[in-house]
Formats: structure tokens, C-alpha cells, sequence
């Protein structure tokens, strides 16, 4: 069955000045999280620490290096021509929607559901003589009249204990915001923001893939979906 991921806003069209719903008390999510990724997503990338990795016509990825932090910052910054901010979303947090288009990862399993949040069971196949890599994760969404706050934290879940032969990666720190495109009402901009410990060895090659090429890959991969098919299913051609 479909499942969106709940937010703590019931709509996406909120009134003007209207309070946003706090996250309830068994979430461990805290408006301190939302406020760090605002910080996060505005943070200058052209003062010292932060290098661009990769630029494209529709990417930008940077990484951020602080001194005796071993596992650093990536920073994705995405244009999604053509995919409105409510579409955008719903291919972002409908997990039926996400196992369609998101191939990085072979197994995206609900495995509970609360009122403010979700926790998520993902893994992913690794190239070469590497581990495969899992992970799982609380995640909560915000919606409001012109972006979409999606936030991941590590987790644990009794349904999802550690596998052999497959590494379980720590999320740091780790969300998604999704804008209205300033410029064209009916396309997005991401901006993409996650520091994860994969834990174990992997070689270079596969480190530059999973920082610098996936959040590339992944943005073409949602827009060939909407493109393909969930636009033509919803009558958009």
C-alpha cells in the first residue's frame, strides 16, 4: 500500500501566519532540528572549509571540512525543471512512489509509523569487493506554503536488526529541503544536506560516488520517473 510520510502541517497551503504544528512528545524531533537545517541550507559555501566538488547545469555539490570532524558535510544544491514543489514532494516521501524511481536503493521498508514521523529501514548494493550498506532512519516532514523540510535521524527498530555481510551506516545528520522555484512556479529547487558514517572500508572510488555523483544521479532519476510516467499518470501530457 501507498504511505506519505507524516508532517506536522496538514496541508501544504497554509494560511499566512498560521502557527506551525509542533512535533508531538514521543518524536524525536525537536524544532531545534528544523532550525539547524535552516542554518545549514543557508550556510555561505565561499568561506573557508566548504570546496565544490561537482558542478553541472542542474547541480552543485559542495563539502564542508571541519577540523577533527572524520566524516564531513555534503551539500547538494538541485534544480528540478518542470516538477512543482507538491510533485516534487510526493515522489520525495510516498515510499511506493520513492521504490519506483529511487534504484540507489534495493529495499525501502516502512517499519513503523507514528503522528508526527516514520522509521524507515533503506539499503543499498555497493560496487566491487564492498559491503553492501544499510541503514535505519526516524524521518519527519514539514510542509508549508512554499517548501517542503524533510529530517533524518539515526534509529534503531526491533524489525530491523543488523545483517550479516552488510554494513549499517550511521546517520549524522541528514535532510532535504524542497522549494518552489522562484523564477517558474511550477518547478523546484533541493537543496540536499547529509553527513553519514558508512561505517567500515570503502575504497576512493566508491566514497566520490556516494557523495558526489549520487545526489546528481538521484535528481536525474526523479525527473526521468516524472517525465516517464508519474506525469503521464496524471494526465499531465
Amino acid at each position: 500500500t501507498t504511505s506519505a510520510f507524516r508532517c506536522h502541517t496538514p496541508c501544504c497551503s497554509m494560511a499566512e501566519g498560521e502557527n506551525v504544528a509542533k512535533p508531538s512528545d514521543a518524536s524525536p524531533f525537536s524544532e531545534a532540528d528544523f532550525q539547524r537545517v535552516e542554518e545549514e541550507e543557508k550556510a555561505d559555501t565561499t568561506v573557508a572549509g566548504w570546496s565544490q566538488l561537482k558542478k553541472t547545469e542542474t547541480a552543485e555539490i559542495w563539502r564542508k571540512v571541519t577540523t577533527g570532524v572524520s566524516v564531513h558535510l555534503i551539500k547538494g544544491f538541485l534544480k528540478i525543471p518542470g516538477v512543482t514543489l507538491e510533485d516534487a514532494t510526493a515522489l520525495m516521501t510516498d515510499l511506493e512512489l520513492r521504490r519506483q524511481w529511487d534504484k540507489q536503493f534495493y529495499a525501502i521498508e516502512l517499519l513503523e509509523e507514528f503522528e508526527d514521523y516514520q522509521v524507515v529501514y533503506w539499503a543499498s548494493k555497493l560496487p566491487g569487493p564492498c559491503s553492501d550498506r544499510d541503514l535505519v532512519q526516524s524521518i519527519t516532514v514539514r510542509r508549508e506554503a512554499d517548501k517542503t523540510t524533510i529530517i533524518y535521524k539515526h534509529a534503531t527498530h526491533p524489525k530491523a536488526p543488523a545483517k550479516k555481510n552488510v554494513v549499517r551506516c550511521e546517520t549524522i545528520f541528514s535532510a532535504v529541503v524542497i522549494r518552489r522555484d522562484d523564477s517558474d512556479p511550477n518547478s523546484s529547487r533541493i537543496t540536499t544536506m547529509f553527513q553519514t558514517d558508512f561505517k567500515g572500508w570503502l575504497p576512493k572510488f566508491v566514497v566520490n560516488h556516494v557523495t558526489v555523483d549520487a545526489p546528481v544521479t538521484w535528481c536525474e532519476s526523479l525527473m526521468k520517473y516524472y517525465r516517464d510516467t508519474y506525469s503521464k499518470q496524471k494526465g499531465g501530457d
